[in-house]
């Protein structure tokens, strides 16, 4: 759902606050859940988002069941696991919450705003709002060249999965294709100088740091606090935490194809 970069760029802000992490590790684990290998035009993963998203068949990346993957693998293990498995696997969890957040707060606004695009395009829609999601990832990398992309996941090699359910070999593939994916501009998002229609820089800087309060004060609830029987930590959050930003997300002034 949000862009690998977008989650790595709020991991690298976690872990300027949870110093009990390994770097490498956490910022693996938020990657992990994107591990599934995509059928020839992305319309399936194996393993399936299902699994890896926890997801009911049909369900898009909006309705992660993130606490049913906490409580199994981080609250319930807890005891069993070093701090390099623990790292990976909170890294995990705030990949599930990251993709629900985008979910409501951008994905839902952008229907909303784009309604005409989705109506006359269908799913294909999709791409033209996605040229300028990874067009800002790029922009990102090109302005930030000593991020967690750069320090950890296209230098370090490969950890083992830390999670049963993730198949070695797709995990392996996958990263190795986020590594390629990122080392040369992609021409379907470029020139990287340009408006931003669908979605601007500052909408995604602002995702980045309302996901990364949101999972500060999420862990500090998990930790301290019984773990509550839901689904999903938007059963936690208040009305307002949920809502859809506030258009356009993109730029104003540029015009948009509707």
């Amino acid at each position: 759902m949000g862009t690998w970069i977008s989650h790595l760029r709020v991991a690298e802000k976690l872990l300027a606050v949870w110093s009990d992490m390994d770097a490498a590790a956490f910022a693996f684990g938020n990657l992990a859940p994107d591990s599934g290998i995509p059928n020839a035009d992305w319309s399936a993963f194996d393993p399936p988002k299902t699994l890896t998203h926890f997801l009911r068949v049909g369900e898009d990346e909006g309705r992660c069941q993130d606490l049913v993957y906490y409580r199994t693998y981080l609250n319930d293990a807890a005891a069993d696991l070093d701090p390099l498995r623990m790292s990976f696997r909170l890294g995990y969890f705030c990949h599930l919450v990251c993709d629900n957040l985008w979910g409501w707060w951008i994905v839902q606004r952008s229907k909303q705003d784009y309604a005409a695009l989705f109506a006359a395009a269908g799913s294909a829609a999709w791409d033209q709002l996605k040229r300028d999601w990874y067009g800002l990832d790029f922009q990102y990398l090109q302005d930030h060249p000593a991020g967690v992309f750069q320090r950890i996941v296209q230098v370090m090699p490969n950890p083992a999965p830390a999670l049963p359910f993730i198949p070695p070999a797709a995990w392996h593939s996958q990263l190795d294709s986020i590594r390629a994916y990122y080392t040369t501009l992609d021409p379907e998002v470029a020139p990287l100088e340009r408006a931003y229609p669908y979605l601007n820089a500052a909408t995604m800087n602002r995702f980045v740091a309302d996901a990364t309060q949101v999972l500060v004060e999420l862990r500090q609830r998990l930790q301290t606090g019984p773990i509550p029987p839901y689904e999903s930590v938007r059963q936690m959050l208040p009305p307002a935490v949920l809502a859809p930003y506030p258009g356009p997300l993109g730029d104003p002034s540029a015009g948009v194809i509707d």
